[in-house]
């Protein structure tokens, strides 16, 4: 008979921290005494002598349990094996083994996504996996939601045991729900460092900043709470009794049928999520534009169900936002499936924020602060006698993806936030940027868990590896030229493949109006911008824009420099100009915003036919030139870069802009002419061999907030050819 209640994480296959005191703890029988064996044995199976100390019983101790049954041992700190330990507890006549336990490293994934998709909707990369690889790596991963079968979000968290156990590669059932970025971080660090890692897979999707921090952490900072409250962010238990505990459905229940309220009669009763709040009182409809609020299902007897409208009425009525998801609540996730790890000790922590974090960039920093208290609580170690011992973080920022269209600078400002906060924590700090992982390609996740691993190699074993992604962290001002330098660029920064130009870089002189600039690489550490026609630059950017597209600069190590922007200045940002440069013919984009990202053509022909092409050694600048072989409709051909996509947020604002300027060149010496929408006149293409620039002045008081343009080239014959580059706009 076996009398111990153990935690879920205490179970077999589990993996824990290297290098710190472990403790281990349960219940029993009270008043009773508790003895603890920790016997290791080599996991080759190879014999081994009496008489050698490192095997057999390594430690035998014993305690006595309290009143309530509860007991704790705190084990040594014990160095990363690959050999197997056993944890065996005896209490009289009971006694309960936990073997296959491992020492190694062991990391926790919160926060929301990429860190959430399983394993079971992605798609691997064709990359053969090593068998001695696969037996290093486990997985702890709780339902998704933190809750169990029928049961709901509480105030205080779940008081029932955990059934979670760890998951090793042989259950390839349970394996499938692991996280695809999980897996691959882990099995990454363990080819890398050769013993065993263990992964807390606890992310979910929607779960915000807040859902992981402890209420306590929360009331004790008063500042703190008065802007959660300004921002209807604040749960208080009152607030959480009347709008989601089952006693608002028997209240209703009282007030309809005449009877006092009998919160026990809705025990079955559960307040579920609706996609959708109802504000005029007809039926919901799932949207996944709009978060979703708390409603009720229908319950046994005779309690009936609350509606959205009800439910959304009582929010207003007790001052609380009511589009919040479920998951995104203050406090949801820490208490349903953070307090149940207490006293883990962890390598490292990843965590992604959330869209709905975007939000709160304002407070961002002081919420990390917060965030890493509450998780200092839950895991250890306590106390930090190696700085070595001292876990680390690494955020995600939140991708393009995931931005909000209607307010797209709040998801830039939040990755400023998370770059600022790196600067600052008094702790092993890493930044992934994930603007470059736009496709929707299944092995997106683990290419996100490659890069972590990598990330966490630099930070705790490889000086040589990247701790980050690149960050500018110096600007230098020579003449018109500005100079910047980039920490993590490993061996060398370098352009994505297929890249012979280094893109995403804006420059602005003292009017604060960026323009597309000039770049070049230094030596793979240092990057010189420019442009000809600001002699005394005032600021940078780099990928500076709601969806970067042509944001590819990297380290070798296949990690995209962070954007970002030289100060906080007022000013007028460039916006996408990708197709200026007439050297690329797709981009990255959206057609809609409901449609997934995907390649796109950047030019398109409006009238007539035509067949477009790059040209690389026909050029005034950049690595090519549109080579247009055309035939005319009614003695005309219009052809213009495709701005409707919902990625370039167009209009695009050019109002400093006055004149726009394109350099041509003629090979069939027939004379034609250029004209553009919304500019007057129209310009001569002459008969000749060489490049001519071509300028237009543009028809309004200002210049445009641009949302189409065309290029007309009137053409007498039935077709002909014309090579077009380096498309500027003047003021």
């Amino acid at each position: 008979m076996n009398d111990f209640r153990l935690p879920a994480w205490l179970s077999e296959g589990m993996v824990f921290q290297q290098r710190v005191p472990v403790k281990l703890y349960g219940a029993s029988t009270p008043h009773n005494t508790v003895t603890l064996e920790v016997v290791k044995d080599p996991t080759d199976g190879r014999r081994v002598s009496k008489l050698d100390t490192d095997y057999g019983v390594v430690l035998s101790l014993e305690t006595q349990t309290d009143a309530e049954g509860n007991f704790r041992f705190e084990l040594p700190a014990y160095k990363a094996s690959t050999d197997a330990y056993t944890f065996v507890f005896t209490s009289g006549l009971n006694s309960v083994a936990i073997k296959d336990v491992r020492c190694g490293d062991v990391w926790i994934m919160i926060g929301s996504r990429p860190l959430h998709v399983p394993i079971s909707q992605t798609a691997a990369p064709r990359t053969p996996l090593k068998k001695n690889t696969l037996r290093l790596i486990r997985f702890f991963s709780p339902e998704r939601t933190g809750l169990k079968e029928g049961a709901r979000y509480s105030f205080s968290g779940d008081t029932k045991a955990d059934e979670t156990r760890w998951v090793h590669v042989r259950d390839s059932a349970q394996l499938t729900r692991i996280s695809s970025a999980a897996f691959s971080m882990a099995y990454r660090l363990a080819d890398q460092i050769h013993y065993p890692v263990g992964m807390m897979d606890l992310a979910l999707d929607g779960s915000s900043v807040l859902s992981w921090m402890s209420r306590e952490i929360i009331e004790e900072d008063k500042e703190l709470l008065a802007s959660l409250k300004e921002k209807r962010l604040f749960f208080s238990e009152a607030d959480w009794a009347f709008v989601f505990s089952r006693d608002v459905i028997a209240e209703k229940n009282s007030r309809e049928n005449g009877t006092p309220p009998n919160p026990g009669e809705a025990s079955e009763g559960k307040i579920s999520i609706d996609e959708k709040s109802s504000t005029s009182g007809t039926e919901n409809k799932p949207s996944k534009e709009e978060p979703p609020i708390a409603t009720t299902q229908p319950v046994a007897g005779n309690v009936k169900t609350i509606s959205a409208l009800e439910i959304g009425e009582a929010l207003i009525r007790n001052d609380v936002r009511e589009d919040l998801k479920p998951e995104s609540l203050m406090t949801v996730m820490y208490n349903h499936k953070l307090v149940t790890l207490k006293d883990v000790s962890i390598r490292g922590i990843v965590f992604a924020p959330d869209r709905f974090d975007s939000e709160l960039a304002d407070i961002y920093p002081k919420l990390v602060r917060k965030l890493l208290i509450s998780l200092a609580a839950v895991f250890g170690p306590g106390e930090v006698e190696d700085r070595q011992t001292v876990p680390s973080l690494i955020f995600l920022q939140i991708s393009p993806e995931n931005l909000d269209p209607e307010h797209p600078e709040r998801y830039l400002e939040l990755n400023e936030a998370l770059v600022s906060i790196r600067r600052k924590l008094p702790m092993p700090v890493g930044i992934m940027g994930q603007h470059d992982l736009l496709l929707p390609q299944k092995t997106k996740s683990f290419t996100v868990g490659q890069r972590l691993a990598g990330i966490a190699l630099g930070i705790h074993f490889t000086p040589k590896m990247p701790s980050s992604s690149p960050e500018c962290i110096g600007v230098e001002i020579v003449a018109n030229k500005v100079m910047m330098t980039f920490d993590n660029t490993v061996d060398g920064l370098w352009l994505a493949e297929s890249e012979s130009v280094l893109r995403g870089f804006s420059i602005c002189g003292e009017d604060r109006v960026y323009v597309p600039a000039n770049a070049r690489i230094l030596h793979g550490i240092r990057v010189m911008v420019w442009h000809d026609d600001i002699p005394e630059p005032a600021g940078v950017t780099y990928g500076y824009s709601p969806v970067p597209h042509s944001a590819t600069f990297r380290n070798r190590a296949d990690l995209p420099v962070l954007p970002f922007r030289f100060d906080r200045e007022k000013s007028i940002f460039a916006p996408d100009l990708t197709f200026a440069s007439c050297d690329q013919l797709e981009m990255i984009g959206k057609v809609s915003w409901d449609k997934p990202y995907e390649v796109l053509p950047v030019f398109e022909t409006i009238k007539g036919t035509c067949t477009i092409e790059k040209e690389l050694m026909n050029k005034t600048q950049g690595s090519a030139s549109l080579h247009l072989k055309y035939s005319t409709e009614n003695s005309l051909y219009v052809f213009g870069p495709v701005l409707d996509y919902a990625s370039l947020f167009a209009p695009m604002d050019l109002r400093a802009f006055k004149r726009i300027a394109v350099d041509v060149f003629n090979p069939d010496l027939s004379e034609k002419k250029l004209s553009m929408n919304g500019y007057s006149g129209e310009a001569a293409i002459q008969a000749v061999l060489r490049w001519q620039t071509l300028i237009l002045e543009y028809e309004g008081e200002e210049g445009p907030m641009l949302s189409r343009l065309e290029f007309r080239i009137f053409d007498t014959n039935k077709g002909g050819e014309l090579y077009v580059d380096n498309i500027r706009f003047l003021s």
